[in-house]
């Protein structure tokens, strides 16, 4: 291999890290410098940078109307067993995800 030890790697990697993280801080100021020009420039907010903690909200508000399942029979659409759901308790992971017209269809009388 290289007639080098595994400490003596070791030594190097740790030596050629420690360079890298001397040249990013010497750069850093540069580049924080030319991104805030850049957000100036372009007039760009945190959200457009995909930064801004409202993010998940804004998501969760845009989701589907959550559908109200009634107690009742539902044939399940893509094995055709069909399940009695009552009012409490967890709901089977298909009946949830079906949308409210898929719901009526499913609904056994």
């Amino acid at each position: 291999m290289s007639g080098q030890t595994y400490e003596e790697l070791i030594a190097k990697i740790s030596e050629l890290q420690q360079q890298a993280e001397a040249v990013r801080k010497s750069e850093l100021d540069t580049v924080i410098a030319d991104v805030k020009a850049k957000i100036k420039k372009y007039n760009l907010s945190a959200a457009d940078l995909g930064l801004g903690g409202n993010l998940r909200r804004a998501a969760r508000a845009t989701s589907a109307v959550k559908v109200k399942i009634a107690p009742g029979k539902y044939r399940n659409p893509e094995t055709g067993e069909v399940k009695e759901v009552g009012a409490a308790g967890r709901k089977p992971t298909w009946l949830v995800s079906l949308s409210a017209d898929e719901l009526e269809r499913a609904r056994v009388s």
